[in-house]
Order: C-alpha cells, then structure tokens, then sequence
C-alpha cells in the first residue's frame, strides 16, 4: 500500500531515539562483576535514554506542525489583502472622478486658477475627497506587509526547525543500534544464543532491503497468544483498517512497513521500549503474533495518543 499521512509514525522513531549518549557502549564486564546484572542496567539506561529521545522528536515534529498550519494561514491571508489593495485603490480612483465630474465648473475653476488661496482650496478639496479611501489602503498595506515579515520569520523557524528534526533522525539510528545490541548480550548471557547471533547482525547490518523483507521471527521469539484486550478498540480497528485492511503480515517494501500497523522498525523497537516489551525489539513486526502487534500499537497511542497518526481515526 502507499504510504500513508500515519506515515508520520514511521518516521518518528526512525528518528525518535535521538540525543542519546554516544558514547555508552557494551564493554566486557570486568572481572568479578554480574555480567547479567551489567547487561540489564546497560539495557535500562539505553532505554530511559531512547525513551526521553522519542518524546523530545514528537514535541519537536509538533510544533513543526504547527508551524506548518501558520504558514498556511498566512498564505492564504496575503492574496485576498492584495485583491481588497486592489479594489480599495480602484473604488478611490473612480470616487475622485465622479467627484470632480459632479463638481463641474466649479471645480474646473478651481483647478484652472492661479490664485494661491484657489490652489489651496484645490489641495483641501483633494484630501477631503481621497483622505479616508488613502487611509484605509495605508492601513491594508502595513497588515499586508506585517503579515508577511510574519511569514518570513515562520518560514525561517519552519527551516530550522526541519533541520533538527533531519540531524535527530540520523543521530537518532545510533542510539537504536546500541539499544538492539544491549538487548542481544543480555539474551546470550541467558543462553539465547540463536535469538543473540540473530539481533546482534540485524543491529550491525545496513538498513532493510526492502525487497527482503523477513517473513520468519528470528528463533528466540516467543509469540503471545490470544486476543488482545485492545484489540476491539475503535482507534486500533480504524488504524489497521486504514494501513494494511487488517492484515497482520502486511509489507509495504517502500518503507520497508511492516505488519497491520504498517511500523518501521525503528518504531517497532520504539514502541517495544516504551512499555517494556524489550523482547519484541528486534522482531519484525510482520512477523509478531497479533497480540503483540497490537500491544505496542496500543503503547504507542497511549503514549502519545493520536497525534502520531495526524489525528486519523
């Protein structure tokens, strides 16, 4: 399916785990320590890390947002105060005639003198006959110009605004490599060796190609059965009506979006995090049971309700 306005979740967390620390690492525990117990804190640090991350990308995609619809607001002001320039200049023009017209000899007298106290008259008569229209247009000209400085400024903050959301979505990759490779030495320390290899080269591998899409949990995955609790809620019925017609396996290789909630796996990851379900990060999301697709579905709108859908639903 194409992508759609939820796409804007996609990308969330793609660029959601940002401002990390950099530089944590997985080091080899020294001798003597609890290597589970460093793995877990190792996990838990990352994770409060990518959580503060993803919160501070859906604040900072909400202004732009906003900053999008002032924009909007303006461009649609600017045309309609040119065209009402437009008409008041023109309705003074046809004023000052119909004036002079009616004034007849009387103000061809006038015009015509050389008389200095005449030529003032002239003058008076002219402002009287133009000042209120003259007003009115200086007055449209000053909300026009405001209201483009305006935006100009929404414009330049829109930029810069685009370019912090640009630089968290790369920083933000890093972050989301390191939190998969916690996650899989804490699992090999618990002897889930096939699920450890599995995440370990899926977090060092370049990003999905689409075209090779996993169709297969990695081994260590242990589905939830069952329905969800949530699973007849309206908004996650509207949602996997409207990303992938309720089909769990869904792909949409643009992305690559997986599953019934057509995430990234970033995302995925994400959403995994935030509740605590670090046993679903790394698992493609087309591959989860129903249950635990709907489980981060639900965490993700939850957390940040329907926002990360545009509203939708």
């Amino acid at each position: 399916m194409a992508p759609s306005p939820s796409s804007t979740l996609r990308t969330v967390v793609a660029a959601g785990l940002t401002f990390a620390v950099l530089g944590v690492g997985l080091l080899a525990a020294p001798a003597g320590a609890d290597p589970i117990h460093d793995a877990d804190a190792t996990v838990q640090s990352l994770r409060q890390e990518a959580d503060a991350a993803a919160q501070e990308y859906f604040d900072a995609l909400s202004r732009a947002t906003a900053l999008d619809t002032k924009i909007a607001g303006l461009e649609a002001k600017l045309p309609e105060l040119a065209a009402r320039r437009s008409k008041l200049r023109h309705h003074a023009e046809r004023r000052a005639v119909a004036a002079y017209v009616r004034a007849g000899a009387q103000l061809a007298a006038l015009f015509d003198s050389d008389d200095a106290l005449t030529a003032a008259r002239r003058r008076q008569l002219l402002e009287q006959l133009n000042g209120r229209d003259d007003q009115a247009f200086v007055a449209l000209v000053k909300v026009s110009r405001r209201f483009e400085a305006q935006r100009n400024e929404l414009r330049d903050a829109r930029l810069a605004q685009q370019s912090a959301l640009d630089d968290i979505t790369q920083r933000g990759r890093d972050i989301d490599a390191k939190l998969q490779a916690a996650v899989d030495r804490r699992s090999h320390l618990q002897a889930e060796a096939a699920a450890a290899e599995a995440a370990r080269a899926a977090a060092a591998a370049a990003p999905v190609d689409p075209a090779a899409v996993p169709t297969a949990p990695p081994p260590g995955y242990k589905p939830t059965p069952g329905t969800h609790p949530h699973h007849d809620d309206p908004f996650l019925t509207c949602i996997r009506g409207r990303e992938s017609g309720g089909n769990y396996a869904s792909v949409n290789p643009a992305g690559p979006y997986l599953g019934a909630y057509q995430f990234l796996q970033s995302t995925w990851n994400s959403g995994a995090n935030h509740v605590g379900r670090v046993d679903l990060i790394g698992v493609p999301p087309n591959t989860a049971s129903e249950y635990d697709q709907d489980d981060v579905a639900w965490a993700v709108y939850q957390w940040q309700g329907k926002g990360p859908w545009r509203g939708r639903c």
